[in-house]
């Protein structure tokens, strides 16, 4: 979905159509559901908490500044429940280290395509820790930049580029080990 499908969606929404609304969970549910479900570490809580995510975008439509990124938006009110949910409940969520190296990320395109092609790509985050499932499934899932990612999450961009890179080498290293399969 383009940013400029995404704002036509909304506006309908804001005029009161369930069909703007439908065809933004038709291009995000999945997507929404892993960030939170990679922070909540519940599958029965993920869901709720998915369709409240739609729910509340039903009815804060207006709020929505159109021409500032969708993708990001999604993700940050995705995150931004999760964790509300989270502190509502008493449980401890995961935080990514900012003290991790600011290594760049090297040439992993390759790498992606061959790890994407041959595993379906809830085998793949299955395979990561909360942490680099989160980056993989923001950037490969939700198509977000890292530099978007650094951004949503609040986390230096090379801290993002290291998990990543570092994600990708162990889907690599496991799927020619055997351990993925398609």
């Amino acid at each position: 979905m383009t940013d400029a499908q995404f704002d036509a969606a909304v506006a309908r929404i804001v005029q009161g159509e369930k069909d703007g609304l439908k065809e933004i969970y038709d291009a995000y549910a999945k997507q929404v559901y892993q960030v939170i479900l990679g922070i909540v570490k519940s599958e029965y809580d993920a869901q709720d908490l998915t369709a409240d995510l739609f729910m509340k975008l039903w009815e804060t439509a207006s709020q929505y500044k159109a021409g500032n990124g969708h993708k990001r938006y999604i993700t940050v009110m995705s995150r931004n429940l999760a964790l509300d949910f989270l502190r509502k409940n008493g449980r401890q969520s995961f935080e990514l280290d900012d003290d991790e190296s600011d290594t760049q990320l090297a040439d992993t395109q390759d790498i992606e395509k061959d790890v994407e092609s041959s595993m379906t790509f809830g085998e793949a985050l299955n395979a990561l820790n909360p942490k680099q499932r989160q980056i993989v499934d923001m950037h490969i899932g939700m198509q977000l930049t890292l530099q978007e990612i650094s951004e949503t999450l609040g986390i230096p961009q090379g801290t993002v580029a290291w998990n990543y890179r570092t994600a990708i080498e162990r889907l690599k290293k496991l799927y020619k080990e055997g351990e993925l399969y398609d």
